[in-house]
């Protein structure tokens, strides 16, 4: 029993490795979210005008340029988060398929949250952006939390409570563009700020669950 023992503790602190690395991933990949995203965005609105100063092609800022940059990021996510797992211990396996439906629910609030914005009243419909955000990440908090053991998901209460109280001044300013770029800041602050908590805690994660 002693050696059998010592395995599944060798196991245990290898899977704990992997969530370590997860956490990290976690990190660098909302980084990534609150850089890559409000920039494409912002491109895509106001990609015509900045084209017109430098006498190039709208396409290119309005279309090749944010798709070029979504695709690297999204692209480096899926490295970091593949090569996050360093073992394939059954445990490990059925850990996963656990996680699967957790995964599935999280994408679909938060696609179900952003689809309601096309019915909030079009005086609101900017905000809504920070409500559904704000709030989808908070549910995403909750069911994550239910995923693996060691990890928190803090990061996803962060964003959460930073979009939403954040989106409150908004409502006193009546200037639409400037709520726009005020969401798309507060959009790319929160996923970053997110992103640094994951990365600074994940060392965390390590030490935690030992006896």
């Amino acid at each position: 029993m002693g050696e059998i023992d010592r395995f599944e503790k060798v196991i245990q602190l290898v899977e704990r490795y992997e969530d370590y690395l997860f956490q990290k991933a976690m990190g660098i990949a909302l980084i990534i979210c609150g850089i890559i995203f409000p920039l494409s965005a912002l491109m895509v609105l106001y990609g015509e005008a900045i084209a017109y100063q430098l006498h190039v092609s709208p396409t290119l800022l309005t279309t090749l340029l944010p798709s070029f940059l979504l695709l690297i990021g999204i692209s480096v996510i899926v490295y970091k988060f593949s090569s996050a797992h360093v073992v394939k211990s059954r445990i490990r396996k059925e850990s996963i398929r656990k996680d699967i439906p957790h995964i599935f629910l999280m994408f679909l609030i938060w696609f179900t949250a952003f689809y309601i914005t096309n019915f909030v009243p079009e005086s609101y419909s900017i905000i809504s952006w920070l409500w559904a955000g704000g709030g989808a990440s908070l549910l995403s908090y909750l069911i994550m939390r239910r995923a693996p053991y060691y990890l928190r998901y803090t990061e996803l209460l962060l964003i959460g409570g930073i979009c939403l109280f954040l989106s409150l001044p908004l409502l006193r300013i009546q200037d639409e563009q400037l709520v726009l770029i005020v969401t798309v800041l507060t959009f790319s602050a929160s996923f970053i700020v997110g992103g640094l908590y994951s990365t600074v805690n994940a060392m965390k994660v390590l030490s935690q669950g030992e006896t």
